[in-house]
């Protein structure tokens, strides 16, 4: 292969986008041409067949029409940038080169398209129609002129219809909007403004000195730009000091919080963060009583003789030996603060009189006759027979009569009254006089009664069922604004039975019925109430009854339960992301009814499969307290860095320990007394890659240690792995347990297969199919790891979204009921310390998302790569005995039903995590 070949070649892939031009079995080509590209003879056809194909990728490239002296963009890339790292100058170029289709160096799909579709196009046609449509639409404007209803609806109408057919004149047809991309074009005067915007990026970070050129370069119809950077030396604070040396009370504020400041030595001279101590102190006055303190009273401004006042007294002249070389010095010598006119210092507001008001609900018009009280200096107003309880009311008001004025006590009573979901609006209103304020609150209500109500599609095991909710609120229901709720609801679905038979389903009824009564505040003895004032604290008493019926059709179903359950719990913030919650009385007490043939089932299932489901449908205690910590700054719309952290930890059963058997209360003799412990940690990672793409990680744990007389946790409680929330490629709750297999024959103890005609493992068979998933695996010890991409692909009323994710993790029984004897498979599903790391599964996929912004459909299909119970041994007729080992299962990918790495689809709302 020739040089010249070699530097073709070189020189397309760099325009491409693969900058540092070949690999290095090219670059050896190159440097001896004489040298063999590889040792073997299908390496040497590898090699070939990548150089054909680039030959292909460019040559077949549709041509871009394209005018004289008019060029796509090609790639942008920096060069001399050392300190400020690339990844912050490359959001400074707003203008993209045309998307690559799966990052493919050429590849511009969907510019391909759009050129495409756009020979054909009529342009002037649409904007022909839309001169018409406008002229029409005047004349109706002039004829309903004096209708200001009717002229209304003309009028976004006419909007509506306009800028239909303006995004056809810019944008082309439905298809090239949608799936295409229309060319991006490289333009001097921009690439000029990006080289005036990354200088002036520079010098805001402190590089004062610095410069940017550009330089192009020309190939197939498109242009490399090349940013050069020079930063220079830094400008370094070495002295700072932010006193005013004028105004002591400003100075002796500035003095306590110095250690808060934005500047400070041996940093660069940012404007930044010149503007962020601004808006510090700003915060900083408006906290310490001076009402109307804005940012203006420190900038820079001229007087009529043309000095400067305001802003900091900034140095730039300071000569240090010891920088020389290394950095430009820089001091502040103090803040200059500007004053209202005709006053020579800022005036200090306290809080004189403090009103609060509640208007009449919506349409009463007997809100003017009304009830007044005091409380602890607050004067309360409300319409009569309808009180709002000043006690509750006070505990939400942080301005107090004759406090100093602080914005944030401000703030924090205007967003703890609008929260309490009672008013519509609440606004206060001031007056100000020689340093006093009089304040007003109003507060506007929400109705008293609302009902609503929700219905939709359920997906259990990815089969649809309809489900409908209802709720009735009653809101102050005892005065002292609780919020009194009444949910119903009910559910259809249909999922599998526990035979054999893969076509059999099942239906399951389910209703229930809550009742919830939510108070403002947390009701607990001493000061700990008080202290969590600020917090959004909530107490919520809660009481429920749910009813399940499975196979309610038939004519025996294979059970029905029921359960009681009440609590109490507690619930506030500690910061804008952290919340916590504290259950101090989780009480249920549940009861179940099964019908023969299924109570064999589970039987049978326990005793040689040791799946503990029949637990979950005897007569049971159940009561706990928990307490929760949630951290998540990880805000729904943003694609930005963001962290998301959950700590969980219960008790079960531990009022019980005080208790005997012989003495239950309330006739529960009889009944399970489960006693456990319970942790659970998660942690994800959101980490932007892109303007729309998303990297996210996932780390997911939990931990159950029973101690009641079985070992085993309650259904509720239990750990459970698989589904659209965890591992995608196997069934919800069908992860695991550990290497056992999912289902066994309980005469041989062989896997279940789900090929009818080979159901089992035989001798001298080498090949098999799917397991059969037809049992839930209830485990005590979760471990999962989740990555996911998450990327755009085009809009379509909605955002239309990809994802690639691979999931690992297991589940694992942390000990087992002590009155049985375990088959080897069984004690497979037991957690080992010497071999826990070996049984991870892992599982892949793409994913679809239908992003309405309120509302995300979600589309996983998941694939097996790896299964940990795949391994089989065989003893074959002669007394022999063969392993089988197939847990590396992603060759096995298939579409066929009875393939073992038969894709999950899994359905959602949301994303997963």
């Amino acid at each position: 292969m020739s040089n010249s070949i070699i530097e073709g070649i070189k020189k397309k892939i760099s325009y491409l986008g693969w900058h540092g031009a070949l690999p290095s079995i090219y670059k050896d080509t190159y440097q001896d041409e004489k040298a063999c590209l590889f040792t073997s003879i299908a390496s040497r056809k590898r090699a070939w067949i990548g150089v054909i194909f680039l030959f292909f990728l460019v040559g077949c490239t549709p041509k871009p029409n394209l005018k004289k002296g008019e060029y796509l963009l090609g790639n942008q890339i920096f060069r001399g940038n050392v300190a400020v790292k690339t990844s912050d100058l490359d959001p400074l170029l707003p203008e993209r080169s045309n998307k690559k289709f799966l990052g493919i160096p050429g590849a511009t799909l969907s510019l391909w398209i759009y050129q495409g579709l756009d020979k054909g196009y009529d342009r002037e046609a649409q904007r022909k129609q839309l001169d018409s449509l406008t002229r029409y639409y005047e004349t109706q404007f002039e004829l309903y002129a004096n209708e200001p209803n009717k002229l209304s609806k003309l009028r976004r109408r006419y909007t509506r219809i306009s800028n239909k057919y303006t995004a056809r004149i810019e944008g082309g047809n439905w298809w090239m909007r949608t799936f295409g991309e229309p060319p991006v074009y490289f333009s001097e005067k921009n690439a000029q403004l990006n080289a005036t915007k990354i200088k002036g990026y520079l010098v805001n970070e402190g590089y004062r000195d610095a410069s940017v050129s550009y330089a192009t370069d020309t190939i197939l119809g498109r242009i490399k730009t090349t940013y050069q950077v020079q930063e220079g030396l830094p400008h370094v604070l070495r002295k700072v000091d932010i006193l005013t040396h004028t105004d002591t009370d400003i100075d002796s504020l500035l003095k306590n919080t110095r250690t808060s400041s934005f500047l400070k030595s041996g940093r660069n001279f940012r404007y930044t963060d010149v503007v962020s101590e601004v808006e510090r102190i700003e915060i900083l006055m408006r906290n310490n009583g001076y009402f109307g303190f804005d940012r203006n009273y420190l900038r820079p401004l001229q007087n009529n003789l043309g000095k400067r006042k305001g802003g900091f007294i900034v140095d730039t002249s300071v000569v240090d030996s010891s920088y020389r070389g290394r950095a430009h010095l820089v001091d502040i010598k103090g803040l200059q603060v500007n004053y209202p006119r005709n006053q020579d210092n800022h005036t200090r507001y306290h809080f004189q009189t403090i009103g609060v008001r509640i208007e009449g609900f919506p349409g009463d018009v007997s809100s003017n006759d009304r009830d007044t009280l005091s409380y602890r200096g607050i004067s309360y107003s409300f319409p009569k027979n309808r009180f709002y309880s000043p006690r509750v009311i006070d505990s939400k008001v942080f301005i107090r009569p004759a406090a100093l004025y602080r914005k944030q006590d401000w703030d924090e009573t205007s967003r703890q009254l609008s929260l309490l979901d009672q008013f519509r609006f609440v606004n206060i209103e001031t007056d100000t006089l020689a340093g006093k304020i009089r304040t007003l609150i109003r507060m506007f209500p929400f109705d008293k009664y609302q009902v609503t109500g929700e219905g939709g599609v359920n997906v259990v095991q990815n089969l649809p069922g309809p489900f409908l909710n209802g709720t009735f609120r009653v809101r102050n229901i005892f005065g002292s604004l609780e919020n009194f709720e009444v949910t119903l609801r009910g559910a259809l679905d249909a999922n599998f039975g526990l035979s054999n038979n893969n076509a059999q389903l099942v239906r399951t009824f389910e209703t229930g019925i809550n009742t919830a009564l939510i108070f403002p505040r947390i009701l607990f003895p001493g000061k700990l109430a008080t202290a969590l004032n600020r917090r959004t604290p909530r107490t919520i008493v809660s009481l429920g009854y749910n009813y399940t019926n499975r196979d309610f059709l038939g004519s025996d179903p294979d059970f029905i339960r029921s359960g009681f359950q009440a609590s109490l719990r507690y619930n506030w913030k500690r910061s804008e992301f952290e919340y916590f919650s504290f259950t101090a009385v989780d009480f249920s007490i549940l009861q179940s009814r099964q019908s023969k043939s299924f109570a064999q089932q589970l039987d049978s299932l326990y005793l040689q499969a040791g799946n503990p489901l029949k637990f979950s449908f005897e007569p049971a205690v159940i009561s706990s307290i928990s307490l929760s910590y949630v951290f998540n700054n990880n805000l729904i719309g943003q694609n930005r860095k963001a962290q998301y952290l959950r700590l969980f930890a219960e008790s079960g059963g531990t009022s019980l320990n005080l208790l005997k058997q012989q003495r239950l209360p309330l006739g529960l003799q009889g009944f399970e007394l489960y006693k456990f412990l319970k942790g659970h940690a998660e942690y994800r990672s959101y980490r932007p890659l892109g303007p729309k793409s998303t990297l996210v990680a996932r780390v997911n744990t939990g931990l159950i240690y029973n101690y009641n007389t079985r070992r085993v946790a309650p259904y509720e409680k239990s750990l459970t792995g698989g589904g659209s929330n965890s591992l995608r490629a196997w069934l919800p709750r069908r992860l695991g347990l550990g290497t056992a297999y999912p289902n066994v024959d309980l005469q041989t103890g062989s896997p279940i297969f789900r090929d009818d005609d080979l159901p089992t493992l035989r001798p001298g068979v080498t090949q098999y199919g799917a397991y059969e998933y037809r049992f839930e695996q209830l485990g005590d010890v979760l471990m999962e790891a989740n990555l996911e991409l998450r990327g755009h692909l085009f809009r379509f009323v909605g955002d239309i979204n990809y994802a690639v994710f691979l999931d690992v993790g297991n589940v694992w029984r942390l000990r087992l009921d002590n009155t049985t004897t375990p088959s080897q498979n069984i004690l497979n599903g037991v957690f080992n310390f010497n071999r826990f790391y070996k049984e991870f599964a892992v599982g892949t996929g793409l994913g679809l998302r239908y992003d309405m912004s309120y509302f995300i459909f979600r589309l996983d299909l998941g694939i097996k790569v790896y299964d940990p119970s795949r391994r089989f041994t065989i003893k074959e007729q002669n007394g022999e005995t063969t392993v089988i080992d197939e847990r590396y299962l992603l060759p096995k990918f298939s579409f066929r039903r009875s393939s073992p790495n038969y894709p999950v689809l899994n359905i959602g709302i949301g994303y997963p995590f």
